[in-house]
């Protein structure tokens, strides 16, 4: 029987990825398809798919191309360690939404018993929020140590770093800079170890940490230490995958 093929269009539309996106993928190493039509066209097989599949379930983690590149290359489980990866992340969103919803029906059931919520029902209810928003109850400990280690003065000097890099990469930005250009590859790295450091290298803490940047916008989430700007130009050098820049 004959395996069948996704044209790049089918594909695209079968994932709701765009077509764009896998092109880039195909361009950075990254997924590149097995074949070619006849007519020319990309012509990807179901390795492939698989192999997008990890890719994407790794991209969850928010971790840049050329370390998802690394992984996969490196990463002799494939995909059951890609689908325990996120696995295990979806489930500790399920916990963290299961606590809030607990939180919310005591609200309610106040409500309906016609009296005023309890303060401490409100700030758990708020603190439940915010875990299910951003950070799981292990993550925050994570944070907090990473910040007790460091000192106020440790935390300051990454604030620093991180709004010393951001500053280059509005800069940058505002040029109109290729985010290929060494300069910019190796700002990127600058960026990532700089956080990684922050979020003790868990990919779990930084994955969520860039899921709040993007939910909440940069301004906010880092209290102004890095613009939209220089946010969506960082993330374009991460996609062009600075670990294998010259």
């Amino acid at each position: 029987m004959t395996e069948r093929c996704w044209k790049i269009g089918e594909l695209a539309a079968a994932t709701g990825l765009t077509v764009r996106t896998l092109r880039h993928f195909h361009q950075v190493g990254l997924l590149c398809p097995a074949g070619r039509s006849a007519a020319g066209h990309r012509l990807y097989t179901g390795d492939d798919v698989r192999r997008l599949y990890r890719i994407l379930a790794l991209r969850e983690l928010r971790l840049p191309l050329s370390e998802i590149a690394r992984s996969l290359d490196g990463d002799g489980d494939g995909l059951p360690t890609a689908i325990e990866r996120q696995l295990h992340q979806v489930e500790g969103q399920i916990v963290l939404h299961r606590t809030l919803h607990l939180r919310l029906l005591g609200l309610a059931q106040a409500l309906r018993q016609a009296q005023q919520p309890a303060i401490d029902q409100l700030i758990q209810t708020m603190e439940a929020m915010m875990q299910a928003k951003n950070f799981t109850t292990e993550q925050l400990a994570l944070l907090r140590h990473q910040h007790e280690e460091a000192g106020q003065e440790g935390f300051a000097r990454w604030r620093r770093q991180m709004a010393d890099l951001a500053g280059q990469a509005a800069a940058h930005a505002g040029r109109g800079t290729d985010p290929a250009d060494p300069a910019v590859q190796e700002l990127a790295k600058e960026w990532h170890a700089t956080v990684t450091g922050m979020t003790g290298d868990d990919r779990g803490v930084l994955s969520s940490l860039y899921a709040k940047i993007d939910r909440q916008g940069p301004e906010a989430a880092t209290k102004g230490v890095l613009t939209t700007p220089a946010w969506e130009y960082l993330k374009r050098a991460f996609a062009v995958g600075f670990g294998s820049a010259p």
